[in-house]
Parts: structure tokens; C-alpha cells; sequence
């Protein structure tokens, strides 16, 4: 092959890498203004984080931004830790660069509602937990970034009923 074929293959690799590239951006920034709207200049997160629970069950958690709705927030990457035998759930969520005053934490029987908001930092989660727990028998400890919940479960054995004697 001649030197000038070489030189000419070259510049149209060289063009074809240009164009790509070029390429590559405006589809990042169609994404990013598809997903964020106006909010071009905040980063954008999002992964998922997958585990296998104590009886080898997976379980695929996803986190980051939240892609649904206008009420943003990062979801946090979150994980719950049942010990029946103990009766207690732990919810063990990861929330960096917030203060404990910063968050709120509200929850049912079923789920957890986890909200932050410091400076240019926001978190939101809702999770369903994964055993009925005692409402008011929530603890909550913030240190370095982690945010852990510990909740009492809540008794199954009576599941409502109650005795009724008969005369």
C-alpha cells in the first residue's frame, strides 16, 4: 500500500472518530435534557445495586436521580436487615453530605418515607419494608453519610384477633 493511500485511510478514520465523538455528545445531552428538563447543569446519578437476601432470593435496587415525576431527590442506595428472631428490622440507608437535622423520616406499618435536603444535595426514598413494624418504635442514628432506622416488629402471633369470653 502506497504512503499516500495510508495518509488518506488515516484522515478518513481520523474524520470517522470526529464524528462519532461528536455524535456521542449530542445524544449524552438529548438524554440529559430528556431526563433533567431545565436542570441541565446538576449531575446526574443513577445505577443499581443487586444482592442476594439470606435464602439466596436476588434483589435489584435501583438509585439515583429519580426519573419519575418533578418531586426530585436521589434515591438512596438502601438495604434492610430482618432478624425475626430478635424481632427487629434495620433500615440502612446511604446519604453523604446532609446533616442529621436535615432529615425526615415518616413511616407506616408498611413503608418508609426518607427525605433529605441540604444545599444542592436532595434524597428521597419510599420504601416498602419488608415486615410489618411497630410505627412508634422507630430509632434512627446518623453518622459519616449512613443513616440507619431500627424498628421492633410488629407481633404476628395475634394478627388482630383478640379473645372474646363467652358467659
Amino acid at each position: 500500500m502506497s504512503e499516500d493511500r495510508r495518509k488518506d485511510l488515516r484522515d478518513v478514520l481520523d474524520e470517522l472518530d470526529d464524528y462519532f465523538e461528536n455524535l456521542q455528545k449530542q445524544i449524552d445531552e438529548a438524554v440529559k435534557s430528556s431526563i433533567l428538563g431545565a436542570e441541565k447543569s446538576k449531575p446526574f446519578v443513577a445505577g443499581f445495586s443487586f444482592n442476594l437476601g439470606p435464602e439466596g432470593k436476588p434483589s435489584v435496587q435501583l438509585f439515583g436521580n429519580s426519573l419519575i415525576g418533578r418531586e426530585g431527590g436521589r434515591s438512596p442506595i438502601s438495604e434492610q436487615v430482618l432478624d425475626e428472631k430478635n424481632g427487629s428490622l434495620r433500615l440502612i440507608l446511604e446519604m453523604p453530605g446532609v446533616e442529621k437535622g436535615d432529615i425526615n423520616v415518616e413511616t407506616t406499618e408498611e413503608t418508609a418515607l426518607v427525605t433529605a435536603e441540604k444545599g444542592g444535595r436532595s434524597y428521597r426514598a419510599e420504601i416498602e419494608l419488608k415486615s410489618p413494624v411497630k410505627q412508634d418504635s422507630g430509632t434512627a442514628e446518623y453518622k459519616n453519610g449512613i443513616l440507619e432506622i431500627s424498628f421492633s416488629l410488629k407481633d404476628k402471633a395475634n394478627k388482630g384477633f383478640r379473645r372474646v369470653n363467652v358467659v
